[in-house]
């Protein structure tokens, strides 16, 4: 008798009922969590972004180059950006979704949120916080300011 816990999860129904039998059998202590249900205890797939950044400020690009209200994507180091002029304001987020590492440049804006294009969790552009999951964690928000120009971005606790 082995008496792990195992937890399947994302698997089809019939998947799903064959592992836990399978494990179960074996004397393993099983759960089977529905599609969705598994966000609840996944991985922070942007933890690493302030390990992977200097501190301070850093220059983006041109305020100029941003369309007003649509999702643009620059990079800082190794860390892809979503980057979103909303007036005189620009909210920076880590671009990978912090669920499963979607897009979110390629995502849709609408009330102050970024959806990910992959399975939906929805962030907001403000604070990175989640609005609707499967994401538990937050999304990297940068801090923002204009200088000559520029847009510049620093991440609190980056380094």
């Amino acid at each position: 008798m082995s008496g792990r816990v195992v937890v399947v999860t994302g698997a089809t129904a019939g998947i799903g009922r064959a592992c836990v039998r399978a494990f179960a059998a074996r004397g393993d202590s099983v759960a089977l969590l529905a599609r969705g249900e598994a966000g609840l205890a996944g991985a922070n797939h942007a933890e690493e972004v302030p390990h992977l950044l200097q501190p301070g400020w850093h220059d983006l690009m041109p305020l100029t180059s941003l369309a007003e209200g649509k999702p643009s994507r620059a990079t800082l180091g190794e860390v892809p950006l979503l980057v979103v002029r909303d007036g005189d304001r620009v909210h920076v987020l880590a671009d990978r979704c912090a669920h499963l590492s979607g897009p979110l440049s390629a995502g849709e804006l609408a009330d102050g949120c970024v959806t990910c294009p992959w399975h939906g969790s929805t962030f907001r552009l403000t604070d990175g916080s989640v609005a609707r999951g499967p994401a538990t964690a937050p999304q990297p928000a940068f801090e923002t300011r204009i200088r000559g120009g520029l847009v510049q971005a620093c991440l609190p606790g980056a380094g």
